[in-house]
């Protein structure tokens, strides 16, 4: 019978705060890194990621080791790709997605599915009296640099309720897919609970001047 439970790993019984610091037109440095928190899910880290914002938006810069670049569509999980959940007022006494919560995806290079280029987009799932339109996939931003780097913006358009004057604090966590390999999570894995239901489970980012 002891046998049958399912083991919690640490990371499901404790918080994270991060502090994220503001940045001048997107440039992060190396106080912008975020802790490597992959012990807490017994997996190997792969990927290195650094995180800013200002008025504007969420910056993120990804550097992955190794092969990144054959993404699938629309099975997101089957191919390398980036998965970014956002809680704009990090609550954290719910167990579903409010408005507030977002499910964005970025491919390593564009896939043209029905002959249009797809590289990013949204695909959050509200509760029927939360929904609201998805964010306009063409505002999302990725660029490939040499060396695995990938930087990414998501303009405060993309982000309902983003608002850094009122709200200083935003849970986040993140997903890095890759074919035939493990997957890097943040604050929370898919081992016992969904990612995409439990905004409760992200990490919050407290965002500092």
């Amino acid at each position: 019978m002891l046998e049958e439970i399912v083991p919690l790993e640490p990371v499901h019984f404790f918080g994270f705060q991060v502090d994220v610091p503001y940045t001048q037109a997107g440039k992060l440095t190396k106080k912008h890194r975020l802790p490597d928190l992959s012990s807490l899910h017994n997996m190997h880290p792969f990927a290195d990621v650094s995180m800013g914002w200002n008025e504007l938006g969420i910056y993120l810069h990804f550097t992955i080791e190794g092969s990144f670049r054959h993404p699938d569509f629309p099975g997101i999980r089957s191919g390398d790709s980036i998965e970014l959940f956002f809680d704009t007022r990090d609550v954290k006494t719910t167990a579903y997605n409010t408005r507030f919560c977002h499910h964005f995806y970025f491919l390593p290079i564009s896939v043209q599915p029905n002959g249009e280029a797809i590289q990013a987009g949204e695909m959050t799932r509200f509760r029927t009296e939360d929904t609201h339109e998805l964010c306009d996939p063409d505002l999302l931003q990725i660029e490939k640099k040499k060396g695995g780097k990938f930087e990414i913006f998501l303009p405060r358009e993309t982000l309902y309720g983003y608002d850094p004057t009122q709200f200083s604090r935003i849970g986040f966590t993140y997903r890095i897919n890759r074919v035939g390999g493990a997957v890097q999570y943040f604050s929370a894995n898919e081992g016992d609970f969904s990612i995409e239901k439990q905004p409760s489970l992200y990490a919050s980012m407290r965002l500092v001047k």
